[in-house]
């Protein structure tokens, strides 16, 4: 049996103990080290959640003053393209077109007022801050008026035709009568005839006393006059429309229609309904004419000058020179029924007769007379008779009288119209024109003849004859007129 020693016992006992408690000691250290560790690191958390905390709010802040600061600039601009939408709605209700005719007008009222300040400017220096508040008072007025009759009258009304009798109406209140206002159409229409040529179907229409559209004239050698159409024809309808109610300007508009080649016109000639269909193309308007007379065994030219185009001159010159190769005694211009045309027309046609320095006629502004002479070494020395009625008008009483005071023609006739004024022409915006008076002309020995006409040396008044049965036998206008000139 062995023996065991009780001390040995004891001794290694309280190792083990010293052990042990050594051991709890160090997994006491340990547990407080990793909970200081944890301590820590849950007050850095902490920290860094409150510090990302304090950083979303201030980037929520920011984030909410620029919203703010975007919605109220936002806001600004919708607020400001109301406003303009409200004032451009505010009770006009435009269209584009109307804003248009309301420039034209504008453009006309303007035209019409500057003469008006001129005018001011030379008799009262001191009142031109007066003259503006008038001018814009009275245009305020007439859009108040515009507005007004647009939605108050009582039935519907047409806008721009409402704009053109204004513009009618201040023109017309210049009391001139040489002072108009053409449309669109119109003045379409009178360049055509100006400029001496256009495309359409070479025809003149007119309304007679019974509101019928006629055939007025042909112009020779045009798709009309080849076709068959002749003067006092009754047109009934063109492309199938009926002309009844019709303004010519209407008719023309149908003839003229650009997706068409040709013009299908029904017309009524003496009781007999007959259809034509009438090319178009493009029309070169001869507004001179020529032949010879033999008049007690002398040839006398002829020639009919029906308007002053810009082409007139050219056709002139060629026909006076085709007459003189025939070796005419004299010539006979006749521009009855000519109510006149461009002033550079006329002058250069009297240019052929005068010797160079002679007056052909004088123009009278408001402050000054200028005196116009013939330009070139060429004139004639044969007798002139001029031809005259009380349509003769304008050019063509400046060629009456200036041949007859400057050249010492006779006039054959009537005495004529009596326009001794020179107009202008303008050109709107819109495509319309107005034609208004800027000078007065004089004869070349100073006389005016406004209101007054020129008198004829040779005084013959139309036969009934003649009226009744229009023949050139008949013209005892013309005879009178060629004996004249085969007794000079």
């Amino acid at each position: 049996m062995k023996h065991v020693n009780k001390n040995e016992n004891n001794e290694n006992n309280d190792e083990v103990k010293k052990s042990n408690a050594k051991e709890k000691e160090n997994q006491k250290q340990h547990k407080k080290l990793t909970e200081e560790k944890q301590g820590v690191n849950k007050k850095t958390n902490i920290e860094e959640e409150k510090k990302n905390q304090k950083n979303v709010i201030n980037n929520s802040y920011f984030t909410k003053e620029e919203d703010q600061i975007n919605k109220e600039d936002s806001n600004k601009k919708v607020r400001k393209t109301n406003k303009v939408n409200d004032f451009l709605n505010k009770k006009t209700d435009f269209k584009v077109y109307e804003l248009i005719l309301f420039a034209v007008l504008i453009a006309i009222v303007s035209i019409f007022l500057t003469v008006v300040v001129y005018h001011d400017i030379t008799t009262n220096d001191g009142d031109l801050s007066s003259t503006g508040s008038k001018k814009g008072s009275n245009l305020s007025e007439f859009e108040e008026v515009y507005e007004l009759i647009n939605d108050s009258y009582y039935k519907a009304v047409d806008k721009s035709t409402l704009i053109d009798g204004a513009i009618n109406g201040m023109l017309e209140s210049l009391d001139d009568p040489h002072t108009s206002y053409f449309n669109k159409s119109e003045t379409e229409n009178f360049n055509e005839l100006m400029n001496g040529s256009y495309e359409g179907i070479g025809a003149e229409i007119s309304l007679d006393q019974e509101g019928n559209i006629i055939v007025f004239s042909v112009f020779k050698d045009s798709p009309a006059y080849e076709a068959g159409l002749k003067f006092n024809d009754i047109i009934t309808e063109v492309n199938g429309k009926s002309t009844k109610g019709m303004t010519t300007t209407e008719v023309v508009a149908l003839i003229k229609d650009e997706n068409r080649k040709t013009a299908t016109i029904k017309i009524i000639r003496d009781g007999t309904e007959m259809t034509f269909e009438v090319e178009k193309r493009v029309v070169v308007i001869d507004s001179v004419e020529s032949k010879t007379y033999t008049q007690d065994g002398k040839k006398i030219g002829y020639v009919l000058v029906n308007n002053f185009a810009n082409n007139t001159y050219d056709q002139f010159r060629e026909n006076i020179e085709e007459l003189e190769k025939e070796n005419i005694k004299g010539l006979v211009i006749d521009v009855r029924g000519n109510s006149g045309g461009y002033l550079h027309s006329v002058t250069d046609m009297l240019d052929m007769f005068l010797p160079k320095g002679t007056v052909i006629y004088q123009i009278a502004d408001r402050k000054t007379t200028y005196k116009y002479t013939s330009t070139t070494n060429e004139s004639r020395n044969y007798p002139v008779a001029v031809l005259v009625n009380e349509s003769s008008a304008s050019a063509s009483e400046i060629l009456a009288i200036s041949l007859k005071e400057a050249y010492g023609a006779d006039v054959v006739g009537t005495s004529t119209y009596g326009k001794g004024t020179v107009q202008t022409t303008k050109t709107l915006s819109s495509g319309a024109m107005i034609k208004y008076t800027i000078q007065k002309w004089l004869s070349p020995d100073g006389n005016w003849i406004n209101d007054v006409g020129v008198t004829p040396t040779v005084e013959v008044q139309l036969s009934s004859d003649y009226i009744n049965n229009p023949t050139e036998e008949n013209d005892n206008q013309l005879e009178k007129a060629l004996d004249v000139i085969a007794n000079k």
